[in-house]
C-alpha cells in the first residue's frame, strides 16, 4: 500500500487562552483553526440553528463575542435535512419553529445579509446538517459565501435514515465536486468528516479513527484540500486520548503532504447526563481531552442537553466552560507510538481496518461501498440495511470500550473474561446509560440518602436494590403466569370497579374513547404518535383523547373514558419504571368546571379507590408488601397543593436543576414526592410547558390554569388535568406558539368555532394508579402485555 511522506501538524493547543481572540484574516476555516492553534487556542464552536434570520444572526453574534475563540455554527432544519424543501417553505409560510437554519429555503441574499453584518462579518462559520443529500445544501451554502461543512458518505447515510450506501457515496462525490467547483479563490473549502461519531457511542474508538480517515481520503480524492477529521468522546479517557493521538498519526501517515488538516474532538454524543453539575463535568472533561491528546477544535454540549434544545445563553456559556477549562490544562503529547514505541490498541485496530478497506479498491468511495457490503466495515447497533448488523462492543470493567462479536472484520474480539458474553436489551440499555450515570452520581451533593443521589440520574432506579431488573421484563409466557401479575390484575379489576362506581356516583356518563384520527395530543414529553394510513390518509393513534372530550361535551357534560393510549417514548426512558408504550388513562371531562372542581373530582376519586381495594383485597396488598399506614393520610382526604413556583424552589434548594420554565423533570418529581407524606397537587406549571389546549391564567398571564397530582412515597405522577382553552381565536394563537399546525386540527377549531363549552379535566394513569396501590417497582409489573419504549415486543 503507498503511503504518502508524513508532515509536520501545526502544533496541537495548549494551554489555552481564553480572552478575545483578535481577528484572523484567513480565506479557510480550516487556516482559521490553524493559526488559533499556532497561537495556543482551542476553537470551541456550538451546535446552533434557527429558522429565523435575525435569531441566527443574533446567535452568530452571541458566539462570536463569548470569551474564548469560537468558530460559528449554522445548524440546518429536519425538513432540509431529508430533502424536504416544500415541507421547510411551508413551515416558514406558517410562521411555525423550525429546529434549525432553512438555508436552501431562505433566498441567498437573507444568508448573506445576515453573514456580513459587521458583528458577525469574517467570522468563520460552518454548515452543520446531517443530510446524505447534501447537493442543495453546498450549492445554497456557497451561494451564500460560505465554504465550510461537514458530513460523508457514510457517517451522514448509516446513522440516520434508509438511503442505501452507493447512492449517498455518488451524492457525496458530486457534493465534494460542488463545493471545490464553486468555491471561489482565494477561499478554500473545507469539509469535516463525521465519522468519528456514526452512533454517537459504543463504537470501539478504532472503528470510528478508522471510518473518519476514511472519509477525508474521499474528500481528498474528490479535490478537497482542507479537512477536518473528527472523534466523538466515548467513556473512557485514556482510550479516547489513544484515539485522538492515533487520528493524528495516521493522518500523517495516509493523508497528501499538502493537505490542511486538523482534528475535532466531539463532546459525548450519547445519552448525556441529567444533572446540571453532571453535564458541565463531562463537557469540562472533553475539553481537557482535547488540549491533553492534540485536538485543535471542540464542539461542545450544553448542561440543557439531556432535556431539550439550548437556548443562546446555555450554548454560550457552555463555549465559555470549555474555552476555560481548555485554558487550565497544558498539552501533553504523549508518543504518537504507545509506551516503548509499542502501537496503541486503537492506532493497530484503526490501521488493519484502513489497509483492509483501502485494499478493496484504489477509489476510496468504491472501496467504502465494498467493505460493508462484505462486512469488512459493520458499525455495533447500526440498523441501515446495508450494515450487516454481525458486530457487538461491550463496556468493559476496565471502562473501555471492546468488541464482543467482530463478524467479518478484520480485528479481533477482546479476550478478557465475559467480554464475548451475548448482549441483552437490558445490557445495551445499561451500557448507553454508563457515562450519563458515572457523571450524574459524581455530581450528586455529598450526603444525599441513597433514593435522592438515585433520583438524580437518570437510570430510573428506583432505589429498592440494584438487582432489580427495571429495564426488560421477562417472556411473556413467565411474565403471564408470575403470582406477582396475577396480584397486581386483581388490584386493577377492583381499581377499575371503583373508579367507575365513584364517577358514576357523580354523574358521569362513560363513553368507549376513539383509538384513531387525523390529529392526537401533541402535549407528551419527548414522545411521538404512531401512524395509521386510514384509507389513504394519514392519522394517528391516539396518545391521549382529550381533544374528543371536549367535543363530546356538546352531549355530554360529564363524561369519562378508561382510554387506551399508544406514546412512543424516547428509548431512554425503559428503565425508568414509569413509562410505558401501550398504557390506559382514566379520562374524565366536566363542562363549566374549574381547575379547582376537578382537582377535588380527582382527589375523591383516587380516595375512594384506595378505600375500595383496602376494603376488597386487603390480603392481596398485604402479601405485596403494602402497609395499610402508607394510605393514611389519604384515605383521610388529606391532600396538599404547592405551585410551581414553590415546587422548583424547594428543588433548587435541594440541588437538583430544575428550570423555572419546564415542566417538573422526571428525578425532580421523585424527589418531591420522596419527601411527602401524603399526595399533593403542583398548580400553575408556566405557560409553554403544556399543550396549547391548557388554559392560561386571565388574571396571571404566563401562568397555565393547571395541575399534576403527585403520589408520595416516590411514584410520582398519578393525575395531570387543567381547565380548558375553548375560544376559537386564542386556540388558534396557542397553536402557532406552540409550533403546531392549525390546519391539522380543522375538525376540532371548527367545533370551536361554532362553540365548545368551557371545562376542566383530567387524565389519571391507571397503570401509575395500580403501580402505586401495590407499591411495585415498574409499570410493566402491572401490565399484563408491557410493551417498553425501544423494546421490541409481542
Amino acid at each position: 500500500m503507498n503511503t504518502a511522506a508524513a508532515r509536520e501538524a501545526a502544533p496541537p493547543p495548549g494551554p489555552a487562552d481564553t480572552s478575545p481572540a483578535p481577528p484572523v484574516d484567513a480565506p479557510s476555516f480550516g487556516q482559521f483553526v490553524a493559526a488559533a492553534s499556532a497561537a495556543g487556542r482551542l476553537v470551541v464552536q456550538p451546535r446552533m440553528g434557527f429558522g429565523d434570520p435575525r435569531a441566527m444572526r443574533a446567535g452568530l453574534e452571541r458566539t462570536r463575542s463569548a470569551v474564548g475563540t469560537t468558530a460559528g455554527t449554522l445548524t440546518i432544519d429536519s425538513y432540509t435535512r431529508v430533502g424536504d424543501l416544500a415541507g421547510a417553505r411551508a413551515a416558514l409560510a406558517e410562521g411555525l419553529p423550525l429546529n434549525g437554519y432553512p438555508i436552501a429555503t431562505h433566498p441567498a441574499d437573507v444568508t448573506r445579509d445576515l453573514l456580513h453584518t459587521a458583528p458577525v462579518l469574517g467570522f468563520p462559520v460552518q454548515v452543520r446538517h446531517g443530510s446524505s443529500r447534501p447537493e442543495p445544501i453546498i450549492r445554497a451554502l456557497t451561494a451564500a459565501g460560505l465554504h465550510a461543512t461537514e458530513g460523508g458518505p457514510v457517517s451522514y447515510c448509516l446513522p440516520y435514515g434508509r438511503t442505501p450506501l452507493a447512492e449517498s457515496v455518488d451524492n457525496w462525490a458530486r457534493g465534494c465536486d460542488l463545493l471545490a467547483a464553486l468555491t471561489p479563490a482565494p477561499h478554500v473549502p473545507h469539509l469535516e468528516s463525521f465519522g468519528g461519531c456514526m452512533l454517537g457511542q459504543l463504537c470501539p474508538p478504532g472503528l470510528l479513527v478508522a471510518l473518519s480517515l476514511l472519509e477525508g481520503l474521499f474528500f481528498v480524492r474528490r479535490g478537497i484540500r482542507s479537512i477536518s477529521l473528527s472523534y466523538a468522546q466515548q467513556t473512557d479517557t485514556a482510550q479516547d486520548a489513544e484515539a485522538i493521538r492515533a487520528l493524528r498519526r495516521l493522518a500523517e501517515e495516509f493523508l497528501p503532504a499538502d493537505v490542511d488538516r486538523h482534528v475535532v474532538l466531539y463532546t459525548y454524543m450519547g445519552v448525556f447526563p441529567r444533572t446540571r453539575s453532571g453535564a458541565t463535568r463531562l463537557l469540562e472533561d472533553s475539553a481537557r481531552l482535547a488540549v491533553h491528546a492534540g485536538a485543535q477544535r471542540l464542539i461542545v454540549k450544553t448542561a440543557a442537553e439531556a432535556h431539550r434544545i439550548p437556548t443562546v445563553e446555555e450554548n454560550v456559556r457552555a463555549l465559555e466552560t470549555a474555552a476555560a477549562a481548555a485554558a487550565r490544562t497544558e498539552y501533553a503529547p504523549g508518543r504518537l507510538h504507545g509506551p516503548d514505541g509499542i502501537d496503541s490498541e486503537v492506532y493497530r485496530d484503526a490501521r488493519t481496518f484502513l489497509e483492509a478497506v483501502l485494499d478493496l479498491s484504489d477509489d476510496p468511495g468504491r472501496a467504502l461501498r465494498t467493505a460493508f457490503a462484505r462486512g469488512v466495515l459493520d458499525v455495533p447497533y447500526c440498523l441501515h440495511p446495508d450494515n450487516a448488523g454481525r458486530s457487538r462492543s461491550v463496556v468493559g470493567p476496565d471502562g473501555r470500550l471492546h468488541w464482543s462479536a467482530v463478524g467479518r472484520m478484520p480485528v479481533a474480539p477482546h479476550a478478557a473474561p465475559g467480554a464475548r458474553t451475548p448482549m441483552t436489551s437490558t445490557g445495551l440499555l445499561r451500557a448507553l446509560d454508563t457515562v450519563a450515570d458515572r457523571y450524574d452520581v459524581q455530581a450528586a451533593p455529598p450526603g444525599l440518602p441513597p433514593h435522592h443521589r438515585t433520583a438524580l440520574s437518570p437510570t430510573g432506579s428506583t432505589g429498592q436494590g440494584d438487582d432489580m431488573d427495571l429495564t426488560t421484563p421477562p417472556a411473556l409466557g413467565e411474565h403471564l403466569a408470575s403470582p406477582t401479575l396475577r396480584s397486581a390484575m386483581l388490584v386493577q379489576q377492583e381499581a377499575l370497579y371503583a373508579a367507575r362506581e365513584f364517577l358514576r356516583g357523580e354523574g358521569f356518563v362513560e363513553l368507549l374513547p376513539p383509538l384513531v384520527g387525523p390529529v392526537t395530543d401533541p402535549g407528551g414529553r419527548g414522545a411521538k404518535a404512531l401512524d395509521v394510513d386510514y384509507y389513504g390518509q394519514p392519522y394517528k393513534l391516539m396518545t391521549s383523547a382529550i381533544l374528543y372530550k371536549q367535543a363530546s361535551l356538546k352531549g355530554f357534560p360529564r363524561l369519562f373514558y378508561i382510554a387506551p393510549n399508544v406514546r412512543v417514548e424516547p428509548p431512554e426512558t425503559a428503565g425508568t419504571g414509569r413509562h410505558l408504550v401501550e398504557f390506559h388513562q382514566i379520562d374524565v371531562e366536566m363542562a363549566s368546571a374549574t381547575r379547582e372542581d376537578v382537582q377535588e373530582l380527582a382527589a375523591g376519586l383516587l380516595t375512594h379507590v384506595a378505600e375500595h381495594v383496602w376494603t376488597a383485597v386487603p390480603d392481596v396488598l398485604r402479601e405485596l408488601g403494602r402497609d395499610e399506614l402508607d394510605f393514611a393520610e389519604l384515605r383521610s382526604g388529606k391532600f396538599d397543593v404547592r405551585t410551581h413556583e414553590e415546587a422548583v424552589t424547594r428543588l433548587l434548594a435541594a440541588g437538583h436543576p430544575q428550570s423555572p420554565d419546564a415542566e417538573i423533570d422526571w428525578a425532580g418529581e421523585r424527589l418531591l414526592s420522596l419527601e411527602s407524606e401524603r399526595p399533593f397537587f403542583i398548580n400553575d406549571y408556566p405557560k409553554g410547558s403544556r399543550g396549547f389546549y391548557d388554559r392560561e391564567d386571565p388574571d396571571n398571564p404566563g401562568v397555565l390554569r393547571n395541575f399534576d397530582l403527585i403520589a408520595h412515597g416516590g411514584y410520582g405522577e398519578l393525575v395531570s388535568g387543567s381547565e380548558r382553552e375553548s375560544h376559537y381565536a386564542t386556540l388558534v394563537t396557542r397553536m402557532r406558539e406552540s409550533g403546531e399546525n392549525p390546519a391539522k386540527y380543522a375538525w376540532y377549531l371548527q367545533l370551536a368555532r361554532e362553540g365548545i363549552s368551557p371545562s376542566a379535566g383530567f387524565g389519571m394513569g391507571l397503570q401509575r394508579l395500580v403501580r402505586f396501590l401495590t407499591g411495585l417497582d415498574a409499570l410493566w409489573q402491572v401490565s399484563a402485555y408491557p410493551k417498553l419504549p425501544g423494546v421490541i415486543a409481542p
